[in-house]
């Protein structure tokens, strides 16, 4: 599974398109994107208002593959609380399905 990533319509950080679909409109049918960025926002656009695919200047040319889906971007840092186990890079998507009452989620950066 290939992931496309953009920057973040809000605050420019690496985002994800982890959804595309399109709408109907008066001219005709208009692609859509769902955008989640590393820092939590969430958006759906048009794809024409996607900024540029490359990446923004300051972004690392790499990605860390989240641990635990080892397909997606990683964004956030997961620990378990009250635990020594060191902190592991995961993805958006998988960190949404994590209980916050057992883990500590932390996006990168933050």
């Amino acid at each position: 599974m290939t992931s496309d990533f953009t920057s973040c319509p809000g605050c420019g950080t690496p985002a994800e398109i982890t959804g595309r679909f399109v709408l109907p409109s008066t001219d005709g049918p208009i692609a859509h994107v769902a955008v989640s960025c590393v820092r939590g926002h969430h958006y759906r656009l048009a794809a024409d208002a996607l900024p540029p695919g490359r990446p923004a200047p300051g972004w690392p040319r790499t990605f860390q593959l989240c641990i635990h889906c080892l397909a997606k971007p990683a964004g956030f840092w997961v620990s378990r609380k009250d635990s020594r186990v060191v902190r592991r890079p995961w993805c958006l998507s998988c960190c949404e399905d994590l209980d916050r009452a057992r883990c500590d989620v932390t996006p990168f950066g933050g």
